[in-house]
């Protein structure tokens, strides 16, 4: 605990001393600025969370195979002529299939060694196919009119021992292996999905054992447990925030995994920021059965008052949501996994001039949603991230008094939003590119809420947060991150200086486009920039020591015809330490 106050004092005190606050421009009147409409700080604040590192890529589980049977020397015995050879136990792959691997054309002189090699080539054609217990052997048999039969077991799991495990049930973990042992024939991806879903609980590690099972063809499954604690905590803190709601911004994070069974997951999120702004976001996932459907009920809260030039307006606003979604994993392979999701939200938003008590905006909105999401990697070195979300405002509640949070905006509006990264690795140092594209398209006129907003980390560095809104939109950007060149070790047990320090360069584009415009609205506005920042990212070593990151940036807004760029530029300044 004293290490963590210690390293927790030191990162406030290192962003709020070189904390760079935003250029803010007034004319003579007032104007609320878009960043902070209603629905906009809730959104930006997400879309703005420091981010260190690309996401790890999954680790394949261990699977274990342990065979008796030794290779034959296929010059090994004496020979013998073979007319024909007979393939049995092949339900999977068809006779004429296999033929080409046992053609022996009028016959053939083979030896013991020769068809014991026939039979791997069997056994590997099953194993591109996902079924790599079969087996294919010669078994002790007699010759007649110079046949010979290779047989076929094409793996069976029989039995399934639970150990290692001491703070979770044996049958809770062998309720998740049901698809292992319901599967007719295994197959590798079965057995590997299932793995993979049990190492993505939180203080659970898992790996497999297949050895030569108890009855005949079958395999019997080891599952070895190995537990660590089941919870993560983190702080962090930047100076990523609008300038009237706080620029520097402070941020504890806690999840707990298995709270009531086995696989559920609680998170919360509490942040504040150096004026009046606070918000908390709780979450609970419970799995709903063990093919991968699961049940997420959330709920955020955020309160603020504004700031700086606005701050003799007396203006202040809060909002509640919850959500519930359902999501299934609809395919997990080794390189790729797919998720669809659908839910609801209910959201509750109203702003007042505090001074007067007067309500300035008020709107309860239900939106239905459905999305599909997932990642996937190629033979070309690089992973592809994606997300798409269809959402569909309803009217299911009286808002009495409703004041709108735009003028002409719908609250059936339909949107959707794509979200694609791309991480493209390069033969260059270990250099990395990080292409990220967010779209959003709407039927009509949208509420605040629903509002695409394009400035600030997250989506065009150098700007302000929410520099600009649209009903559509876009935004684009170009990393490129090159990691310190040599191999240098600093402490024993220590990761390389190549493994935790990187310099990036960049360049962000993005456009709003606004559906029927008012005679008060400014025309459709596009943004750019260009920066490089600096990244120290040092992970976490069990029992050792916490991970601790860093990162500076800086970004300079591209002169733009219909939003110029500011004198100077932007520092970003952030950090997090997590246990």
């Amino acid at each position: 605990m004293k290490r963590f106050l210690t390293q927790g004092i030191f990162l406030g005190a290192v962003l709020t001393i070189f904390a760079v606050e935003s250029d803010a421009q007034t004319g003579g009147g007032v104007v609320i600025p878009p960043e902070v409409g209603p629905g906009v700080i809730e959104k930006s604040l997400e879309q703005s969370r420091p981010v260190f590192a690309p996401p790890p890529e999954e680790k394949l589980p261990e699977i274990i195979i342990k065979d008796s049977r030794k290779l034959k020397d296929p010059g090994a015995g004496p020979s013998f002529f073979v007319k024909k050879i007979i393939v049995e136990g092949n339900t999977l792959i068809d006779d004429e299939t296999l033929a080409p691997l046992v053609d022996v054309d009028d016959g053939m002189e083979l030896t013991l060694g020769i068809l014991s090699l026939m039979a791997n080539e069997i056994t590997a054609l099953y194993a591109t196919e996902g079924y790599f217990l079969t087996r294919a052997f010669v078994p002790q048999q007699e010759m007649i009119d110079g046949t010979v039969k290779i047989q076929v077991s094409e793996g069976k799991i029989g039995k399934i021992t639970i150990k290692g495990n001491k703070k979770y049930d044996s049958k809770d973990f062998l309720d998740r292996m049901k698809p292992v042992q319901k599967e007719k024939v295994l197959r590798e991806q079965t057995l590997e999905n299932t793995l993979l879903e049990l190492n993505s609980m939180l203080g659970i590690k898992v790996r497999s054992i297949l050895r030569p099972g108890e009855l005949p063809g079958t395999s019997d499954l080891v599952l070895d447990v190995t537990e660590s604690r089941r919870y993560l905590f983190s702080y962090d803190q930047d100076n990523f925030g609008s300038q009237y709601t706080g620029t520097n911004r402070f941020g504890l994070n806690g999840t707990v995994g298995n709270v009531l069974t086995l696989g559920d997951q609680f998170s919360t999120r509490w942040s504040t920021s150096d004026m009046v702004f606070d918000t908390y976001s709780p979450s609970y996932i419970i799995p709903v059965n063990y093919q991968g459907t699961k049940l997420r009920l959330a709920y955020t809260f955020s309160e603020n008052e504004l700031g700086r030039s606005l701050k003799n307006q007396a203006s202040g606003g809060a909002s509640h949501s919850y959500t519930w979604e359902l999501s299934h994993l609809l395919s997990r392979a080794r390189t790729s996994q797919m998720t669809i999701r659908g839910g609801m939200d209910f959201k509750f938003f109203e702003n007042e001039k505090l001074s007067t008590a007067s309500i300035s905006s008020k709107e309860n909105l239900q939106d239905i949603y459905f999305g599909l999401g997932g990642n996937f990697s190629d033979e070309y070195g690089g992973r592809t991230f994606y997300d798409i979300k269809l959402q569909l405002g309803l009217r299911l509640k009286d808002t009495y008094l409703r004041i709108p949070s735009r003028q002409s905006g719908n609250d059936n509006a339909l949107t959707s939003n794509l979200s694609l990264t791309r991480i493209q690795k390069t033969n260059i140092l270990n250099s990395y590119f990080t292409i990220k594209f967010n779209g959003q398209v709407a039927d009509k006129r949208v509420l605040s809420p629903n509002q695409m907003s394009v400035g600030g980390m997250g989506t065009i560095r150098g700007y302000t947060l929410a520099a600009i809104s649209g009903d559509m939109g876009y935004s684009s950007s170009i990393d490129y991150t090159i990691p310190f060149p040599k191999k240098i070790k600093l402490f024993k047990d220590f990761p390389t200086l190549d493994q935790i320090l990187s310099l990036n360069i960049f360049v962000d584009s993005g456009r709003v486009f606004v559906r029927d415009k008012l005679s008060s609205e400014t025309t459709d506005e596009d943004i750019s920039s260009a920066g490089a920042g600096i990244t120290l990212n040092i992970p976490k070593k069990e029992n050792k020591y916490p991970g601790f990151s860093f990162a500076f940036s800086y970004g300079h807004p591209m002169p733009s015809a219909k939003l110029p760029g500011r004198g100077r530029g932007t520092i970003y300044l952030s950090g997090m330490t997590n246990y």
